[in-house]
């Protein structure tokens, strides 16, 4: 356990990190997955299991794990969700590729190892990218 919760504070350091930055990185040093979740959450752990063995078939995937309570958290789970056309209800609040996926199950779990498979073989863009384009671009002048 103490092994994930280190991987979770490093992983947590470089969102943080990278947050003002983005627009100035490459897209392959953002993360492919963003994990958001709440301390002792159950459906969160079941979540992780599937990442963890996601992470084993798939190891070059960088998982990003952002706890609520963080230091800015809310407001990037909120752009993301806005961005993602979805409403964080429960947690964990993961996105990846172009899907957002609220919670567990088995239907969750599915998703979430068939977007990952996908993004792995076609190459996704970070869920963190989708936060620099603008959403309605003919409003700027």
């Amino acid at each position: 356990m103490l092994r994930t919760k280190d991987r979770l504070l490093v992983l947590l350091s470089l969102v943080i990190v990278l947050i003002p930055a983005w627009g100035a990185l490459a897209a392959d040093a953002l993360p492919d997955v963003v994990v958001f979740y709440r301390e002792g959450c159950n459906d969160c752990r079941q979540m992780d299991a599937v990442l963890d063995d996601l992470h084993e078939l798939y190891p070059g995937i960088v998982v990003a794990h952002i706890e609520e309570q963080a230091a800015g958290a809310a407001d990037l789970m909120w752009s993301l969700s806005t961005k993602y056309g979805i409403f964080p209800s429960k947690f964990p609040v993961i996105f990846v590729g172009d899907q957002g996926i609220v919670g567990s199950g088995r239907d969750k779990e599915l998703l979430l190892r068939s977007t990952v498979r996908n993004c792995v073989f076609n190459d996704c863009p970070s869920p963190l990218s989708v936060i620099n384009e603008k959403p309605f671009p003919w409003i700027t002048l």
